[in-house]
């Protein structure tokens, strides 16, 4: 199988405009692939993993999965006396587990000249990228940005300008870099204070007992936020007013038990007393996660509990939409 594969790119060089491949295959050869649009690589941990030297400049799009495997961006120069790696025609690129510390000197990468003049749209899981990688990629007209990992890679990624920058996705989770949750609310602070302009920004934290961290929080330019874990609307209705332009919230509705699940439907049921005015918050959507629903327990969302929740409506007078996911 692995021959029929080298023989048939080798064959067929010039008309292919899109290879994929998640096999480790030996592939000691240079595809010129002067049409190739589509490059779809899985590096497994195999150490005898050989991929092609591949053209840059008719890619449109690449996707690169790493397992455990150094990647180099040297399979993309073609001729050693290249000085600079450019992919013309680019506009959608994601690499997923690119996994360095952070604090490391990776002086080969940093050396490396790079350009990525037309990219749009960039999706990073779990990767780090040096310096130069991240100026390369986000220097020009990049329209979509996704990332999801350590918080501590999202920040030291989104200290280049946003520019054009028009929908910002980051998910965050803790990871082996990032044992301290007493640090995740400044780096935010820093990060979404510099989302002004941007049309749509999303943050979903997958964060146990983060909860108590909430209350410095200012985020006055995020539109979608996601919550992993669970929160009273105590402390919800309190963090609100420093995420003003909020338009859906998801979150989980969980830890209660009896006595707790009486006071929070009072509560609800009786928002206009406790919160007389209602509330300036823009949210539109809320959607709603029962924690026992894993589990396999009764569900919160019981028709009390729900006929409750409907009072938020009056609180947050823009919302039109309560969704529930038993």
């Amino acid at each position: 199988m692995q021959t029929l594969i080298v023989e048939l790119a080798v064959g067929y060089d010039k008309q292919l405009t899109k290879y994929a491949n998640d096999m480790p295959t030996p592939f000691p050869y240079t595809l010129t692939a002067p049409n190739l649009i589509v490059l779809d690589l899985t590096f497994s941990d195999s150490s005898d993993l050989i991929f092609p030297t591949i053209c840059p400049r008719s890619l449109r799009k690449i996707y690169i999965e790493l397992e455990n495997q150094p990647f180099s961006w040297d399979m993309f120069r073609v001729g050693v006396e290249a000085e600079a790696i450019v992919f013309d025609n680019l506009v959608n690129l994601s690499i997923s587990g690119m996994v360095q510390d952070p604090d490391a000197d990776n002086a080969m990468a940093n050396d490396l000249d790079m350009r990525f003049p037309k990219l749009e749209r960039l999706v990073l899981t779990n990767s780090y990228l040096a310096r130069n990688e991240a100026d390369a990629m986000m220097a020009h007209g990049l329209k979509r940005f996704q990332h999801e990992g350590s918080i501590i890679a999202a920040s030291q990624l989104c200290k280049q300008p946003f520019g054009n920058l028009d929908e910002l996705y980051l998910c965050w989770e803790k990871k082996k870099y990032f044992d301290e949750a007493d640090s995740f609310v400044p780096l935010a602070n820093e990060i979404f204070n510099k989302t002004k302009g941007i049309e749509y920004v999303q943050c979903e934290i997958r964060m146990p007992n983060f909860s108590r961290n909430m209350d410095g929080v200012d985020w006055p330019y995020l539109t979608h936020l996601s919550l992993g874990f669970t929160m009273t609307f105590k402390a919800l209705f309190k963090m609100l007013p420093k995420v003003p332009n909020l338009v859906q919230l998801d979150m989980i509705i969980g830890g209660y038990d009896r006595n707790e699940l009486t006071k929070t439907i009072r509560l609800l049921t009786n928002i206009k007393k406790h919160y007389p005015t209602p509330s300036l918050s823009k949210i539109k959507k809320l959607l709603l996660a029962d924690e026992r629903a894993a589990l396999r327990r009764k569900s919160y969302f019981q028709p009390q509990f729900r006929k409750a929740l409907e009072n938020l409506k009056w609180y947050w007078p823009q919302l039109k939409d309560i969704g529930y996911f038993d």
